[in-house]
């Protein structure tokens, strides 16, 4: 459920464990979604909603990679949207393993992809498996993300949410801004225009990034690439011109839940153990 592509996961020698898009009465690896087909059918109003991976696959995914790898690193989606923490710490205690180190991160897709992002690129370097740990800790703990949603029925409609919240959101034409932490998702806004979303964030995060600091940007995209990728990644690179922006679709798990037209951009100041 992290926003990262499965060709930038290959490059750092991340393994990428899939949730499942569910459509119908069929079940699909969220990595083997077309997104311009799930954002179509979402707005189409086909109901689609996400699940995880049974505990049996999740299993066979921690014995495969404990068999080929002394040290795993599990960079857990937050335990207050699921339970895989939960259940990867107590696979790795029932198993007597030592080979599996479970973390829960306390984020998902922004959050989440970009500080595993920086994760696998510190482990990279050769440093020392419980210092990569730590550098794990800081950096979820150091990350943060906006999510600007277009709509608010996509939440109401996978119960995150009333239903009524939803709806007059929408009448009213209101776009709220969110932010996923550790302890669940958090309302800090709301505009009624897009133009109003791109100094929101400028506003937000000016605040948090200390002069001259050297910074990560993940700015992710549903079905709105175009806008996010001419108008919103320029705009953001102005703001902080000695940050390193990227770009990459949001995940299809939070995708579904946050609906098209959501746009979301997480951050990452520079990470010191």
């Amino acid at each position: 459920a992290g926003s990262i592509t499965r060709e930038t996961a290959e490059q750092l020698g991340i393994t990428l464990l899939d949730s499942y898009i569910i459509s119908g009465d069929s079940a699909c690896p969220e990595t083997a979604v077309k997104p311009e087909t799930l954002y179509s059918d979402l707005r189409a109003g086909r109901r689609i909603s996400t699940a995880q991976a049974s505990l049996f696959e999740r299993h066979q995914s921690y014995e495969s990679l404990t068999s080929r790898f002394d040290r795993v690193l599990y960079l857990c989606v937050g335990s207050a949207y699921t339970g895989i923490y939960q259940a990867a710490d107590s696979w790795a205690k029932q198993a007597q393993s030592d080979g599996l180190t479970a973390v829960d991160s306390g984020a998902a897709s922004g959050r989440l992809g970009l500080a595993a992002t920086a994760v696998a690129e510190f482990a990279n370097q050769g440093h020392a498996f419980k210092r990569v740990i730590a550098y794990a800790r800081a950096a979820f703990s150091e990350c943060r993300e906006l999510v600007f949603l277009d709509q608010l029925k996509y939440l109401a409609g996978g119960g995150r949410i009333s239903k009524a919240s939803g709806f007059f959101g929408d009448l009213f034409s209101v776009k709220p801004v969110i932010t996923p932490l550790a302890e669940g998702v958090q309302k800090i806004g709301k505009v009624r225009k897009n133009a109003q979303q791109v100094p929101l964030a400028r506003d937000y995060f000016t605040g948090r990034i200390k002069d001259g600091a050297e910074v990560r940007i993940l700015l992710q995209y549903t079905d709105n690439l175009d806008r996010v990728s001419t108008e919103i990644q320029p705009a953001i690179q102005s703001a902080f011109p000695r940050a390193k922006v990227a770009l990459t679709p949001l995940s299809l798990t939070s995708g579904v839940h946050m609906g098209p037209g959501t746009w979301a951009m997480a951050v990452l100041p520079e990470v010191k153990l």
